[in-house]
């Protein structure tokens, strides 16, 4: 009796086989392809690398990479990388307005005194090593203009320096001063005598840039005006104003009181603060 013969893998991908087409009214067949299983999975596995091949140059260099997680446009990255500026630049100016806020808070909780205070104390400052400015000799245009600026200056209203601050502005309150400006004692303003829940009128045109109770001077709020003048209401009863509100000249601001650990009645204290250093507020406002 004859051995069956073995057959190998080779052998089974090499046989051949024929697919037909059978007409079904007359049973006739017909040819259709002829090949090995090899050949199949070759030829089967040349058009998957063909079409993976395509698809990918097609994605590639078109348009339709940009729907793919990853990838994005020239435009969108110019995008971002502005926005990554903006959001640092608006930190920064976070950090320098926080510090400035602070000095502020410092400055009326009496932890600091108005010496120690200065336009450089509220510089955002450096993590890395301090930066060394180069001082720039004038030319002769800038010595011109500096002279045409000075010239100009003397006519500014707000030249409290040079004692010629002529511009008339608006009285707080209008009462009784129980206490004068006295820069010696600290007292860096003048307490008028008034009624409680008299209203409290802004000086001149500015923005509120501080509207909070504190625990010495009650509710406070403070006015930023035009040229580095600013004014400060403290012991009020309450106030109507928020931080970052613009206020009008003789605008109501809030309402006198005899709030805070130091106050001995109901009266308003006043100071007239310009560029950082207290004023007396009698030379400029008649109360």
């Amino acid at each position: 009796m004859p051995k069956n013969k073995k057959h190998t893998i080779i052998d089974k991908l090499s046989e051949r086989f024929h697919i037909l087409l059978v007409n079904e009214k007359t049973l006739e067949k017909r040819k259709l392809v002829s090949s090995s299983t090899f050949n199949l999975i070759s030829s089967s596995f040349i058009a998957f690398i063909v079409i993976l091949s395509a698809s990918f140059l097609l994605i590639y260099f078109t348009p339709l990479k940009e729907y793919f997680r990853g990838y994005s446009t020239v435009e969108l990255r110019e995008s971002s990388i502005e926005n990554s500026l903006k959001l640092d630049s608006l930190e920064k100016l976070y950090i320098t307005q926080t510090r400035y806020l602070n000095s502020i808070k410092d400055l009326l909780a009496g932890n600091i005194s108005y010496e120690d205070i200065s336009q450089d104390s509220i510089r955002l400052q450096s993590n890395d090593n301090n930066i060394e400015l180069e001082l720039i000799k004038p030319n002769a245009e800038d010595s011109l203009l500096r002279a045409l600026v000075e010239e100009e200056d003397k006519y500014n209203a707000f030249d409290i320096s040079g004692e010629r601050f002529t511009t008339v502005l608006f009285p707080p309150v209008n009462g009784t001063l129980s206490d004068r400006f006295n820069l010696e004692n600290k007292h860096y303003g003048v307490d008028i005598a008034m009624p409680e829940n008299s209203p409290v009128h802004s000086i001149s045109e500015g923005i509120v840039v501080f509207s909070e109770w504190t625990t010495e001077t009650g509710y406070v709020i403070i006015v930023e005006h035009l040229n580095g003048l600013t004014s400060i209401y403290k012991h009020n009863a309450s106030i109507i104003k928020l931080q970052g509100d613009t206020v009008e000249t003789g605008e109501i601001i809030g309402f006198t009181g005899n709030t805070g650990e130091l106050t001995t009645g109901p009266h308003l204290h006043f100071e007239l603060w310009f560029q950082g250093e207290p004023v007396d507020p009698e030379s400029y406002i008649e109360f």
